[in-house]
């Protein structure tokens, strides 16, 4: 099925309509996914992370924690 941005974006928005406003926020948000994994190559790489640096919070060691479960999964792909 092949659509012009137009048509898609058209048929998006119509399904779309009804959703209650958490569904919505799970559609944008995997949407914003979908860009960066495109614009970034591979999810959780340095430049994916760095994005964001300095608009994220962590509790002391939590973000230590975070990175040591980043290297885990990237383990288990290899």
């Amino acid at each position: 099925m092949h659509l012009t941005e137009k048509k898609l974006t058209a048929v998006v928005s119509e399904k779309m309509k009804g959703l209650p406003e958490n569904a919505i926020k799970e559609v944008m948000d995997f949407i914003e996914f979908l860009r960066s994994k495109k614009e970034n190559g591979k999810r959780g790489s340095p430049e994916a992370i760095l994005r964001h640096l300095g608009t994220w919070k962590f509790e002391k060691g939590e973000l230590d924690n975070i990175l040591e479960d980043v290297q885990r999964f990237r383990e288990l792909e290899d």
